[in-house]
């Protein structure tokens, strides 16, 4: 069992504050970092699915495709039976999974829920740490020294855990917008809720109020989403 420290990092905001969430995970030297990205690991879902691909060109394709939380990547298991990453991601319009839809632009992003007008969507990013060490081995007081994720260089065993060789700081972060007409994008947060929904203002504040809506809760923001798709 992963011995693990989680944070959730509200940053002192109040709770109308941008719908940022950042989670700081302690990973021991010689400990799976896969254990701490997802419930499934290294991927979002539990297995490759087939998957269906709309491409920009209105054609499309379909391939068995999971979400690597670690690369950030959308994955494809080619005829050959090995696991392969999209080369051109910015030629796919969206990718279709059975409970989830994707979208590129900068980096895989998760619809979570979309009409004609405006999409409420979810983006995911890792970085890591490395942990200072002072006297005798222990963490120094001064801090820690930043490293991407894409520097961070683990080594793979027999069972395709991802093991690392120093103490380590996962920092893991959920983003959540709401994207308008011409990929005009907000924070989906309180005051970003009231700007993509103008028309019901004064239900927007009702609703959150009643309701105790926190915007840094994924399942608030889903409710959110939901009353003013369903009032607008």
């Amino acid at each position: 069992m992963l011995n693990k420290i989680s944070i959730t990092v509200l940053l002192l905001l109040p709770i109308f504050s941008s719908a940022q969430i950042t989670e700081k995970v302690t990973i021991k030297a010689g400990e799976d970092i896969s254990e701490i990205l997802s419930t499934h690991g290294l991927y979002l879902f539990p297995d490759f699915n087939t998957t269906e691909v709309k491409l920009k060109d209105g054609s499309t394709t379909r391939a068995k495709m999971n979400f690597n939380v670690y690369m950030n990547e959308i994955q494809f298991i080619g005829n050959k039976g090995d696991t392969l990453v999209i080369d051109k991601p910015e030629l796919i319009d969206s990718i279709l999974f059975d409970s989830a839809t994707f979208y590129y632009q900068n980096g895989y992003r998760q619809i979570i829920g979309s009409n004609d007008n405006v999409k409420l969507v979810l983006d995911r990013k890792i970085s890591f740490q490395y942990v200072k060490r002072g006297a005798l081995g222990l963490p120094a007081s001064a801090g820690v020294s930043v490293e991407t994720y894409g520097s961070i260089t683990p080594s793979f065993n027999s069972s395709k855990k991802l093991i690392i060789d120093e103490d380590i700081i996962a920092i893991k972060k959920s983003s959540y917008f709401l994207v308008l007409k011409k990929n005009k994008e907000v924070n989906a947060s309180y005051s970003g809720f009231l700007s993509a929904f103008p028309v019901i203002k004064n239900d927007i504040k009702v609703f959150s109020d009643t309701n105790n809506i926190n915007y840094k809760s994924p399942g608030d923001l889903k409710k959110v989403f939901k009353f003013c798709i369903d009032h607008s």
